[in-house]
């Protein structure tokens, strides 16, 4: 930077940029937003606007580029969801008041975490500012909405911690997420359970928060953008005074934070920032929820995917996820509640029951669940309304739709009228009528504002009698214009006099030059043109000065009433709120019984055991959305003779369908939901696992095969008893034999583990997994059917117990178009590889045959030699037949001696002998 480009608006530029680093500043100039330098090549290539430069005559140009101010949010939130962080600066004094630079100020901080314009919201979706710190093994994390003031906050303590953490930031899915500078290297890796929970030493070139660019996140925080924030703000007594001090209260104990430090730390860094953001106190956030790690279902994001929750798999345009065939919510704070239900279920079978029952009440009722949901479509967004009130971004129309809102609570109030559900008369009771804060805005604002204030008309006729004076002398400025013209031109005699008015001499009187030698000794000249001389009189000044300061007033009036029933409206925030978070709580619950009514849902069984029955389930999704009839499976698993079923069949079958299904059900039924069965006995989960469907990372190095293993590893680290485990084709992404050792070792252990037995489903391809079913006493076979009609297969989808004979492999193929010749190389192909599992005997029976004729004596030995040979060798194929099904066969040894053994010429004695050897080597 030269002296000749360091003018006073570059300084004042640099001032502000300095005072806040890693954001795009927005300098506001005129009509026009404008960005310099690095901030104008990141803009204009962002937003692909044209970059151009300041004083482009000169060699030390400034890069710049700009939008319209009018437009300007539509910019910020593209930058926003790009991950950048954007400081807002106004001018804050009128350019027509003062002769020096304009007085400039960042009035606000616009960030991934910090949305409250309707541009960057989802109407039906929350999004969160989330903190996390650590201190030894102890981990706290914090989620704010500031768009609605939901603050809840957590602690995990122990070598899992951090797993516990990440889980509930895959959960919450915040957009942004703050941590101490000194976890940058920690966070950055992902906190992955692989990390220690010891912080690492920050790297020099890792200190990026001066940079706009937006950090990079991986592991549980893809998605999120990484925010740094120094080490000193995260001090344990300055975050307790704060959140103290913003809820009003001596201590922090009422609301479970007792000896929770690092909760409290958490929670602190996220209402600091939120405030240093918005410039505003967030009066909104009134209290906070502190919740155990343990508090819900945990559906971790690898689950809420293979299971396509709230996102199918064919991406977010695709609406054929689990929460579009359930949601059928009629406002945005319904539609949240539901979601945080679907990802959060509840584990506390009180909650999950009496969220049944008020379900139950508005299914059975056609006539009070559409009343109910026909008012609820007169609700605007309240919990966000009452958000932008507290930060000062409220608008005259937010006001209206508030009072509409709260104009329908009494008519729900008298729907819900002995509703026979202890839940719906707790938020019948909850939903206060406001008729203060209605009569009000009805009273002060018009029923159809305009937009913004400056243009006049918020406040309602009739308010204010001061208003009222100034309004009318405004609109009768013509009226008056016109009677002192007509008495100007009586009094001079001049028919062609006029009035006029422009923004540089304001009032005039003006006349032609013809007539300037006729005007009275009190008109005092204002300036003169070719053709006409304008003048002024005294009378005239004064009637200027009222008219002209009436609309100064008129808007300065308006504005500073409009403040104050915000600011009366807002002293009542928590009866809002909670009215709010009961309609919410209606809308999802009369969401889930218009659910239940058009797709079938019969209402589930809880129970405090460990059985979990579905009789004749169904995958609601696909039923939804294929064409064919839907063929209904049951399923039974509990702790102890039925926790691991082994599923075998085709391709294309139906195993993956059975697995998803059946934790959807579960997944359902603990969020309060009906469930798409005939029947369905449930227990409480803990947390549901799958391993399901193909998935690498590869920015991170992993491939296919290793992701399915890490997935794999977790789940046997930490599923319990209480969990639900979904394994489909462990072990494919592999050699066979390492992945079928890999899959046995698996399901064993998940089977045997005293502390990991988990109620598992496991689908595969492996036949030879179907003899754990004979060794373990908790194991079941299962199998989807299948049939084959005049040369083709034909899939019954049905589950039936017993095991597979084929997985119509090639006829999966044939349909899918595979050419005719490769088909027919693959058919012959698998009967060579077929043809050793085809032998008679089995090693035992050859055995048992050996020794009867041993003991039968050496003529019948003779006799029967050339048998027993053979049904050795058969034996001694088909056991390696079946081991290289069971483990790798690489003993290639064993092999060549066995072919080469001249089985004509040995005796019974020595084909045993032999046999043994074999089987010392094979095992």
């Amino acid at each position: 930077m030269t002296a000749s480009n360091t003018t006073p608006m570059v300084r004042q530029y640099r001032e502000l940029k300095a005072q806040h680093p890693g954001t795009l500043l927005f300098f506001r100039l005129g009509d026009f937003y404008e960005l310099f330098f690095e901030d104008a090549v990141i803009g204009a290539r962002e937003l692909q606007i044209t970059l151009t430069a300041r004083h482009k005559e000169r060699g030390d140009s400034i890069p710049m580029c700009g939008v319209p101010h009018h437009s300007a949010a539509n910019y910020i939130a593209k930058l926003v969801r790009k991950g950048y962080r954007v400081a807002v600066c106004e001018q804050t004094e009128d350019a027509s008041k003062t002769k020096k630079l304009v007085r400039r100020e960042v009035v606000r901080v616009v960030t991934p975490g910090t949305p409250i314009d309707p541009q960057l919201l989802e109407p039906r979706q929350s999004i969160y500012l989330a903190a996390v710190c650590v201190q030894g093994e102890v981990v706290g994390a914090a989620f704010l909405d500031i768009s609605t003031g939901e603050f809840r906050a957590t602690q995990a303590s122990g070598t899992d911690a951090w797993t516990r953490i990440a889980a509930d930031l895959e959960s919450f899915a915040p957009r942004e997420l703050l941590f101490p500078t000194s976890l940058a290297p920690l966070v950055r890796a992902g906190l992955d359970q692989t990390h220690s929970t010891k912080p690492l030493p920050l790297e020099k070139e890792e200190t990026d928060a001066d940079s706009p660019a937006p950090a990079p996140a991986t592991g549980p925080f893809a998605g999120a953008t990484l925010t740094a924030v120094d080490d000193w703000q995260w001090q344990s007594e300055e975050c307790a005074s704060l959140l103290m001090k913003q809820f009003g209260v001596r201590s922090l104990d009422g609301y479970g934070l007792t000896r929770k430090s690092e909760a409290i730390r958490a929670a602190a860094a996220c209402l600091r920032y939120a405030q240093a953001t918005q410039r505003a106190i967030a009066a909104h956030v009134r209290d906070i929820v502190y919740f155990e790690p343990q508090d819900h279902l945990v559906l971790d994001s690898v689950t809420v995917r293979n299971l396509e929750l709230v996102e199918a798999l064919g991406g977010a345009g695709v609406a054929r996820s689990l929460l579009d065939v359930i949601d059928e919510t009629v406002t945005g704070m319904g539609a949240r509640l539901l979601r945080s239900w679907l990802l959060r279920p509840s584990v506390r079978r009180g909650e999950v029951e009496a969220r049944h029952g008020a379900v139950a009440v508005l299914h059975a009722s056609h006539i009070k669940r559409d009343r109910l949901r026909n008012s609820l479509k007169e609700v605007s967004d309240v919990e966000r309304l009452t958000g932008r009130l507290n930060l000062g971004s409220a608008n005259a129309r937010d006001l209206v739709a508030l009072r509409r809102s709260l104009d329908q609570v009494p008519q729900i109030r008298e729907t819900l009228t002995n509703a026979q559900s202890s839940l719906l008369q707790v938020l019948n009771e909850s939903a206060d009528e406001l008729a203060d804060v209605r009569t009000l805005i009805g009273s002060a604002i018009e029923d159809d504002p305009p937009l913004k204030l400056a243009d006049g008309g918020v406040i309602r006729a009739g308010y204010s009698s001061e208003l009222d004076e100034l309004r009318s002398l405004s609109r009768n400025a013509k009226q008056t214009i016109a009677g002192m013209e007509a008495e100007e031109r009586a009094r001079t005699g001049v028919g062609s006099l006029r009035i006029r008015y422009n923004n540089v001499f304001g009032y005039f009187i003006e006349v032609s030059k013809a007539n300037a030698a006729r005007m009275p000794a009190d008109y005092e000249r204002r300036q003169t043109l070719a053709n006409a001389e304008r003048y002024t009189t005294t009378a005239l000044k004064e009637w200027e000065s009222k008219v002209l300061g009436a609309e100064e007033r008129i808007l300065h009036l308006e504005t500073e009433i409009f403040g104050l029933v915000c600011r009366q409206i807002a002293a009542e925030t928590s009866r809002i709120q909670a009215t709010a978070r009961a309609l919410a709580c209606l809308d999802a619950v009369a969401s889930l019984a218009e659910a239940a009514m058009r797709r079938r849902l019969v209402l589930p069984a809880m129970h405090d055991g460990d059985e979990v029955e579905i009789v004749h389930g169904r995958h609601p999704v696909i039923e939804v959305f294929n064409e064919e009839p839907f063929v209904p499976n049951s399923v039974y698993l509990n702790n102890s003779t039925d926790r691991l079923l082994i599923i075998t069949g085709p391709n294309m079958g139906g195993k993956s369908t059975v697995l998803r299904q059946t934790a959807i059900i579960c997944i359902l039924a603990q969020m309060g939901s009906f469930v798409p069965a005939e029947k369905a006995r449930l227990p409480l989960l803990d947390r549901v696992w799958t391993r399901v469907g193909a998935s690498d990372d590869l920015a991170r190095g992993r491939s296919t095969f290793f992701v399915e293993m890490v997935e794999t590893a977790a789940i046997l680290h930490n599923a319990t008893s209480r969990s639900l485990v979904l394994l489909d084709e462990i072990g494919r992404g592999t050699a066979t034999f390492d992945g079928l050792s890999i899959a046995w070792a698996v399901a064993e252990y998940l089977h045997d583990s005293a502390e990991h037995a988990a109620k598992t489903l496991f689908a595969t391809h492996y036949h030879e997994l179907t003899e754990l079913a004979e060794r373990l006493p908790g194991a079941r076979n299962y199998q989807i059917t299948a049939t084959e009609r005049e040369g083709e297969v034909v899939f019954l989808h049905r589950l039936e117990r017993g095991r597979a004979s084929k997985s119509y492999g090639i006829e999966v193929a044939r349909l899918a178009g595979m050419p005719p010749s490769a088909l027919a190389r693959a058919r012959e192909v698998l009967q060579r590889l077929e043809r050793y599992e085809l032998d008679v005997f089995t090693e035992e029976e050859a055995s048992a045959q050996m020794e009867r004729s041993a003991a039968a004596g050496a003529d019948s030995a003779s006799g029967d030699s050339q048998a027993l040979n053979n049904a050795a060798t058969r034996a001694g194929r088909r056991r390696l037949a079946a081991q290289s099904s069971l483990f790798d066969l690489a003993n290639q040894r064993t092999v060549d001696e066995l072919r080469q053994a001249d089985t004509e010429a040995m005796s019974a004695e020595e084909a045993k002998e032999l046999l043994s050897k074999l089987r010392e080597q094979l095992l």
